[in-house]
């Protein structure tokens, strides 16, 4: 990093550029396809323009008008409202209206900060995992785990603050099922995101929430982040602590002994005749000690200065790492599918359906615009060279309503065909009960006629048995209970 300086922040540049792209991708991606489908000669209309060919798989289409529409098709937001308002239904229900995924400049911020954080005491701690290495490798080193390190810590820090979102949503809903003095049950089953959202319109809100969050609290995570950052931020301290304490022994014992030889030196050139003067021996033991006196007190002031230090460092450390956590607490879903949600309603894009259809008249306006276009070239070029004299009129939201279509029809196709399945499972099912009813009490003909079926039939014998089973012990409850009554 000190010797390619320009290289560095070159690597730093393309990193903010590329996290900028990522931010705004979308909008990037719509700017580039329409300035693409304009470009002159080599772009999609002057290309497409080309293609004079009619598509035989729908009467009314030239190939190049298909396959416009297509490519704009992907940035139509083509969805049921009934769709959409079951999704909102979801997070409105799970409690997640509202929030949104953690934004990537939060996990750069985050990342970044810890990183530099735990480079601070990696270094310290590369002279202890890599004894006797090389300053250079050492360094590397360093780097490596303070890449570790920050890894972890972000995972953990961010998996506390959800746990403890999603688990606070809980308790809420525990509190309000006391309150209401547990007339409802707390949970009447997970609820998914393919299941109806008004399956369970008439029970409270708390029913609500836990059948698509969870009835249980849980503090694992949040109690073993807790623990791995006061280790991290102890034996950090403790390490750092006796590298400094290493560093002052060096430095007050080479000072002693920088001394001592200096008296030796002095010595070594007074003149020892009896006629020179020298100074007492009292005297000289007395600078001697002084000189050493303040050799530990300047080690006592860099120790005092060097755990101060330690101690505010350590402080910052835990910050940040209650800033993950509260990073973790403030963004993210706490239902099972409320990140799936929030992503098929567009990502936060649009707050109502309303909303939906905007962003679909933008796009379907300037698609039709630059359909417009390519049928005129068309057209042009089909006078000049071609054969057809068809007359260009459809529109992008007419391909938009045909796909629409084709869709539904698909959808309906589907049903009738499980629907089928479902009839013929539930006729081979009956028919499997009336051979066993047939066979009166003769278990072991029952056992062979079981082990001759498929597996999925015989699951479905097995339930249907259950359910005549408990159907018939209600019976016989609800007779005794007569009975007594």
């Amino acid at each position: 990093m000190s010797t390619s300086t320009a290289l560095v922040w070159g690597i730093v540049g393309i990193l903010l550029a590329l996290t900028v792209v990522a931010t705004l991708w979308q909008k990037i991606k719509w700017w580039w396809f329409n300035t693409w489908v304009c470009f002159p000669v080599i772009g999609r209309i002057a290309t497409l323009a080309r293609d004079a060919n009619e598509d035989v798989a729908y009467p009314g289409w030239f190939c190049g008008e298909r396959t416009l529409c297509q490519e704009y098709k992907n940035f139509v937001p083509v969805q049921d409202e009934h769709d959409f308002n079951e999704k909102i239904t979801y997070l409105t229900k799970a409690g997640d209206n509202g929030r949104r995924d953690t934004p990537g400049w939060i996990w750069l911020l985050t990342v970044s900060m810890v990183f530099v954080e735990a480079l601070g005491f990696s270094y310290v701690l590369a002279g202890y995992t890599i004894p006797g290495a090389s300053e250079n490798l050492q360094q590397a080193g360093a780097y490596g785990i303070a890449f570790l390190i920050a890894a972890i810590l972000v995972a953990f820090t961010h998996f506390a603050g959800h746990e403890l979102y999603k688990s606070g949503r809980i308790k809420n809903a525990r509190r309000e099922w006391v309150e209401d003095r547990r007339r409802a049950k707390l949970s009447t089953g997970t609820i998914p995101l393919a299941r109806p959202q008004h399956s369970d319109d008439g029970q409270p809100t708390y029913t609500q929430l836990c059948n698509r969050v969870g009835a249980h609290p849980t503090y694992m995570v949040s109690i073993a982040t807790l623990a791995m950052v006061l280790l991290i931020a102890g034996a950090a301290t403790y390490v750092r602590g006796q590298v400094l304490e290493k560093e002052l022994v060096v430095r007050v014992t080479q000072a002693g002994r920088q001394i001592d030889g200096g008296d030796r030196a002095a010595l070594d050139r007074w003149d020892l005749s009896p006629s020179a003067v020298r100074l007492p021996d009292a005297d000289v033991a007395s600078d001697h000690d002084a000189d050493k006196k303040v050799a530990v007190d300047e080690a006592d002031l860099d120790r005092h200065g060097g755990w101060a230090t330690f101690i505010m460092l350590a402080f910052v450390f835990l910050f940040l790492q209650l800033l993950g956590v509260i990073f973790g607490y403030s963004w993210g879903f706490a239902g099972e599918n409320s990140a799936l949600a929030f992503r098929d309603i567009g990502g936060g894009r649009y707050s109502s359906y309303a909303a939906v259809r905007e962003a679909y008249r933008r796009v379907a306006d300037t698609a039709q615009t630059r359909l417009a276009v390519l049928q005129q070239k068309s057209m042009a070029r089909n006078s000049a060279s071609g054969t057809s004299g068809q007359h260009l009129s459809k529109t992008f939201r007419d391909y938009v309503q045909e796909i629409r279509l084709a869709d539904q029809a698909e959808r309906e196709h589907e049903r009738r065909h499980a629907a089928t399945i479902a009839v013929h499972d539930s006729a081979a099912v009956a028919a499997v009960l009336a051979q066993l009813n047939a066979l009166g009490e003769d278990k072991p003909a029952k056992l062979t006629l079981m082990a001759t079926l498929d597996e999925e039939l015989n699951a479905q014998v097995l339930a249907a048995l259950k359910r005549q089973k408990q159907q018939r012990a209600r019976q016989v409850r609800n007779a005794e209970l007569e009975d007594l009554l």
